[in-house]
């Protein structure tokens, strides 16, 4: 299992709308993920805030 910690930092294109959750490309994978509530739009630029569990956490960028 890929330690999402090393995604910290990262900056990512989302593949669909979050709101507040969806899909996120982040060096060529394709990643679920969550803004703190914010919408974001498709191919957007969101940079990996934080992991929560399992979760990665993104804000815009």
């Amino acid at each position: 299992m890929k330690d999402y910690k090393e995604l910290i930092g990262k900056i990512a294109v989302t593949q669909c709308e979050l709101n507040p959750s969806g899909a996120v490309l982040i060096d060529d994978e394709i990643y679920e993920a969550r803004t703190e509530g914010e919408q974001v739009d498709e191919s957007r630029g969101v940079k990996v805030t934080r992991i929560q569990g399992k979760k990665i956490i993104v804000k815009r960028v």
